[in-house]
């Protein structure tokens, strides 16, 4: 009888088991996006957000940005592709740039949404991603600094 009940205990404890690494693998495939949000100009109107976002997406899609970013997070290894070009494609097919809404502060803010999307086993390089595809916007975005002009006046006499 004893054996029996080491017997079911055991079945229980491998079918328990199977149920939560089963849960957890459903878990780790669902879709996840990772972007990080730039607020509009709150009086600009839906035409400029959407040209904004669409003069962004022509500048940021292209080969010379994507590789880069393959190279500086290593994503032609971390998803196993077959090539440096293999990885680019992919990227372009998960790219997200879009006028979107988020809440900062407790505000609704009006905002342009720039990541990445994937699945939730792919969480940390989707972060990765999208925090160097915003180094490359903001090189695109930040105005070029100005050098201080010369001082056309000596400070001594």
């Amino acid at each position: 009888m004893q054996r029996w009940i080491a017997l079911a205990s055991l079945v229980l404890v491998l079918l328990g088991g199977g149920v939560v690494f089963g849960y957890w693998k459903h878990k780790q495939g669902l879709p996840d996006k990772r972007y990080v949000p730039l607020a509009f100009n709150p009086d600009s109107t839906e035409e400029q957000r959407q040209a904004s976002v669409k003069d962004l997406r022509d500048k940021l899609l292209t080969d010379v940005i994507l590789t880069g970013i393959v190279r500086d997070c290593n994503v032609e290894s971390k998803w196993e592709l077959p090539s440096e070009q293999a990885a680019v494609e992919e990227l372009k097919k998960r790219v997200i740039i879009e006028a979107g809404e988020t809440r900062i502060k407790g505000v609704p803010t009006p905002t342009l949404n720039i990541g990445f999307s994937g699945i939730a086993a792919e969480h940390n390089d989707l972060n990765a991603l999208a925090e160097r595809l915003m180094e490359d916007v903001q090189r695109l975005v930040a105005p070029p600094e100005k050098k201080p002009a010369a001082d056309p006046m000596p400070t001594s006499y």
